[in-house]
């Protein structure tokens, strides 16, 4: 297929995943995993195996992880070390555990094609808290000489059924493209997304910024689109078994083609016998599911007027 020329010359591959924080206990074990960086390490392994071959373009990370003053005990040094090698991190601190000495980020991870944009107004904001224990984060990168604004979200772990944080992001979302004369085809917004498809809150979302679900019209089967589900030994140790359903997504303006979009991180590995003192028979990479996309980004016809929101 030749690409169109008001379009990107090539596709973006794009994956999000949280890294899980190990601050939920295991239902099925005594001992902690809380700030066990061998069981930590153990699961980075099989974390960079998976990104070596997705090779995302660009990577949105929760629950980003390092211990205060040691660097052998950091996913971002890990993952530099491996998969990320040559990559860009751009990481924001949003909690700091005394308990463990640990502080957690969220972060973006770059392929050398895309370069950050740095702003030339200070006070524009780059990250916000939604609840207790939610994140937003914002970054703009250049992408063919073109911003792209990339949104980092984790939602609160009890978001409640009306979704009334959705409005939130939306807010922050449109402040900050119009501030900085971004075009809303080039808005990915990724991370912990859970909602109801049906609820109005969400919904209002998706048509306001006219964005889609990278996933729509790749789960002809829903229960591989599952992020958080209990075939996941971490999950069903940590959450329970609770209703499955896809948790984790990547958002994109509707013009975007979307060439493949599959649930990733689903692999495991039964030989490890570290993960059996915590009760769970194989050692799995995180507490849910990733999700990764590969998407053509329209370019922007001109600078975008305020009228379009």
């Amino acid at each position: 297929m030749n690409p169109r020329s008001d379009y990107d010359s090539r596709p973006l591959t794009i994956q999000t995943v949280a890294l899980f924080n190990q601050k939920s206990p295991s239902k099925y074990s005594r001992t902690s995993w809380n700030g066990d960086w061998v069981f930590r390490r153990d699961r980075l392994e099989l974390i960079d195996v998976i990104l070596r071959n997705t090779k995302p373009d660009v990577a949105l990370l929760q629950e980003v992880m390092a211990r205060r003053g040691n660097t052998a005990e950091s996913d971002k040094s890990i993952l530099l070390a491996g998969a990320f090698a040559d990559y860009g991190w751009f990481d924001y601190k949003v909690m700091d555990f005394s308990d463990t000495h640990e502080i957690q980020t969220m972060a973006l991870a770059t392929a050398v094609s895309i370069k950050k944009v740095n702003e030339a107004d200070p006070t524009v904001r780059d990250s916000w808290q939604i609840g207790t224990d939610g994140f937003l984060t914002a970054t703009t990168v250049d992408f063919e000489g073109e911003p792209i604004a990339v949104f980092n979200v984790q939602m609160p772990a009890k978001i409640g059924q009306k979704y009334l944080w959705y409005t939130f992001v939306e807010d922050q979302v449109v402040a900050r493209i119009k501030r900085l004369g971004i075009c809303r085809n080039r808005v990915i917004i990724g991370g912990y997304m859970p909602s109801d498809q049906d609820s109005k809150r969400f919904a209002d979302f998706m048509a306001r910024l006219q964005l889609r679900d990278s996933s729509a019209g790749f789960c002809q089967m829903a229960s591989k689109c599952h992020t958080a589900t209990s075939v996941n030994e971490l999950f069903m140790a940590t959450v329970g078994d609770e209703t499955p359903g896809q948790m984790d997504r990547i958002l994109v303006h509707q013009s975007a083609v979307v060439y493949s979009s599959a649930r990733n991180f689903d692999n495991s590995d039964p030989n490890n016998r570290y993960a059996k003192g915590f009760g769970i028979s194989r050692l799995w990479p995180t507490q849910r599911f990733g999700w990764a996309t590969q998407v053509r980004l329209a370019k922007c016809a001109g600078e975008p007027s305020l009228e379009e929101f």
